[in-house]
């Protein structure tokens, strides 16, 4: 992969982050990503696949937009009922759906993996530190999942471009 096409992965990846920030820091700060990015976050999803395949790449990224939402939709309220407590905010879950319009399905394991493998990352931290972890340790996810976000869209940007040379 040449120069050129590897800072071409680097700035897919990085494209969403005009909402992917604002949406970070204002889960941290609060606790809730706002309707409004997690809207835009879809919008300008369905937008670069309509720019990149038309009708078809609009019709695909909506769907799995959709299907994305519905999945963790189900996971938050299985978990609500196992448990008796929420785990999963709705505003992650309304990212999640966002976001598979920017990655397809087939991005979505590698984003929660990354997300899930960095929350955990933090976590261990923490513990280390000597802060006291358990069941009712709450911990905002939202960064985690922007970053999950980005690391998927680069691995896709990278398989599409191929190897390095």
């Amino acid at each position: 992969m040449s120069a050129a096409l590897l800072a071409g992965a680097v700035l897919t990846a990085l494209l969403p982050l005009p909402l992917t920030l604002p949406a970070s820091l204002i889960d941290l700060r609060r606790g809730i990503i706002p309707n409004a990015l997690n809207l835009a976050l879809l919008v300008s999803g369905l937008g670069v696949a309509a720019w990149d395949d038309g009708i078809r790449g609009f019709g695909l990224a909506l769907a799995s937009a959709a299907a994305a939402y519905a999945l963790f939709r189900a996971v938050r309220a299985g978990h609500a009922r196992l448990t008796g407590r929420i785990g999963l905010g709705l505003g992650d879950v309304k990212f999640i759906g966002a976001a598979a319009a920017w990655t397809g399905l087939s991005g979505l394991p590698v984003l929660i993996l990354a997300a899930s493998l960095s929350a955990l990352a933090v976590i261990g931290v923490l513990a280390a530190t000597g802060r006291e972890i358990g069941r009712t340790t709450a911990l905002r996810f939202g960064p985690f999942l922007a970053l999950g976000l980005h690391a998927a869209l680069g691995i896709q940007a990278a398989l599409v471009l191929g190897p390095i040379d």
